[in-house]
């Protein structure tokens, strides 16, 4: 039960206040003017306020101000029926814990009573040190964690080209940027390369460079990010989507240290450290003959996988307090704490997008948070439907593949045209015997697993085995 001053001259919205707070268990204190309402405060330090912004003997605004002075960790919500930007943020710059607009809706008052009354155990985000560098860093404490920390520092001793795998999101950038910090190289650049964000026309150019009038448009020489790196390191991101004619470049250019811009025949020696990552399986993609087995025995030398978070629950909490410091800095808000309710439903999260989706969950936590602790009223996980209807990753790369054989040998697929159709049944086809082998051949149980109908899905298998249902 907790007292709850409710500020406004119009009698029916105290009242209607009163009953619904009545009903919740806590009490309540009426004010009608900003002067009582900070008396109130004074005298009976009620744990909750509601202050209307135009009451008699000045505005609520003012009022805001001396209570803020007052009980400066108290909750005051303010309500208006007039508001405008400038009200709301002058309200929020004085510490309003939440604004309202008014008619309110009782049910929106009784949530807002509900987070502002909220006692939370916490867990303090002092522990991480205040001064964390901008860029982010690796962060864990767990078993797998401690292992992979370990990788780093043995590959920092040496210059061998390096493979690093794990899901998206988990962190395959950072583990190269960290072996290169900690390396002999870390005074020299460090080069990133996302190879699928690059079309193919122009990622030869963009990797190795190019002179004057080796393509159109090309007015000028260019250096390529092979150069670019001199003496530090290239980290080339989703090495899977690199083009198959320039995998025969990449691995000549790790046998002889040497390349040439695009349009030149001069070579230039590569000094750098070569590290790779994929989230992608490479052997299925060799299997498919869409990534070089030569290349890929160059490139991992080293491999270096990176847990999925739902691996690493341990840390969970340690990620949650770093994101919450960084994201209060960014935005500017005082949030300092997390209840502890929070970090266990974040653990109880299966987090398909690993790390950066945790990092994103964070964020968007701090801004709805309404005080300086975050609590499982501020939290919004992703939607479970939302998060099943991801594609899985060995099925993804599947019809990658088959897309792309499709696309580069088209007549072998009834031409240009029909590619769409012919990948959309394939890919029905592989969903169809994927929920057969999984229900040990049982339809009905398919069909259920699918979403679909028993009809549709014997109609689809007909059709994708060129039969019809019997």
């Amino acid at each position: 039960m907790a007292l709850v001053l409710v500020a406004d001259d119009e009698q029916g919205i105290c009242e209607a206040f009163a009953t619904l707070l009545d009903d919740e268990g806590h009490k309540s204190v009426v004010a009608s003017s900003g002067p009582e309402a900070v008396r109130l405060v004074r005298e009976k330090r009620p744990a909750l306020a509601f202050l209307d912004v135009r009451m008699p003997g000045g505005d609520g605004i003012a009022a805001l101000a001396e209570i803020r002075q007052l009980a400066p960790d108290m909750p005051v919500v303010v309500m208006t029926a007039f508001g405008s930007l400038d009200t709301a943020r002058r309200a929020m710059e004085l510490g309003a814990y939440d604004y309202l607009g008014k008619p309110v809706e009782l049910k929106q008052v009784r949530d807002l009573v509900a987070r502002a009354l909220h006692r939370p155990k916490t867990t303090r985000t002092e522990s991480v040190e205040s001064t964390l560098a901008d860029r982010p860093v690796l962060i864990g404490q767990s078993a797998a964690m401690q292992e992979l920390f370990k990788q780093i520092v043995l590959l920092t001793g040496n210059d061998l080209s390096i493979l690093i795998i794990g899901e998206s999101g988990v962190g395959k950038e950072l583990v190269a940027h960290a072996i290169h910090d900690n390396s002999r190289r870390a005074a020299e650049p460090f080069i990133a390369v996302n190879c699928a964000a690059i079309p193919d026309s122009l990622i030869e150019a963009e990797l190795f460079g190019a002179e004057a009038g080796a393509y159109t448009d090309s007015k000028a020489s260019r250096i390529g990010r092979f150069e670019a790196a001199g003496n530090g390191t290239l980290f080339l991101d989703e090495i899977s989507e690199l083009p198959y004619h320039l995998q025969g470049t990449l691995l000549r250019v790790l046998q002889e240290r040497t390349f040439e811009r695009l349009g030149s025949v001069k070579p230039i020696e590569f000094k750098g450290r070569l590290i790779t990552a994929s989230n992608r399986d490479l052997d299925h993609a060799i299997a498919a003959g869409h990534f070089r087995e030569d290349l890929y025995h160059r490139l991992h030398l080293a491999t270096v996988p990176v847990p999925p978070l739902r691996e690493r629950q341990d840390d969970i909490e340690p990620l949650v307090q770093h994101f919450v410091s960084q994201a209060s800095r960014e935005m500017s808000k005082p949030v300092d704490s997390v209840e502890s309710e929070v970090i266990d439903k974040l653990k109880d999260f299966t987090w398909p997008g690993n790390v950066r989706e945790l990092e994103n969950c964070i964020k968007r936590t701090v801004l709805a948070a309404r005080g300086k602790t975050i609590t499982v009223h501020d939290l919004e996980l992703p939607k479970p439907n939302q998060r099943e209807r991801r594609r899985a990753p060995n099925l993804e790369q599947t019809l990658r593949m088959q897309a792309n054989d499709m696309i580069r040998n088209p007549e072998k697929f009834g031409g240009e045209g029909e590619l769409y159709q012919c990948l959309v049944d394939n890919a029905s086809y592989e969903i169809i015997r994927a929920a057969l082998d999984s229900t040990n051949g049982n339809q009905v149980a398919a069909a259920k697993l699918l979403g679909i109908n028993r009809s549709t899905l014997r109609k689809k298998l007909a059709e994708a085995e060129g039969s019809q249902p019997t």
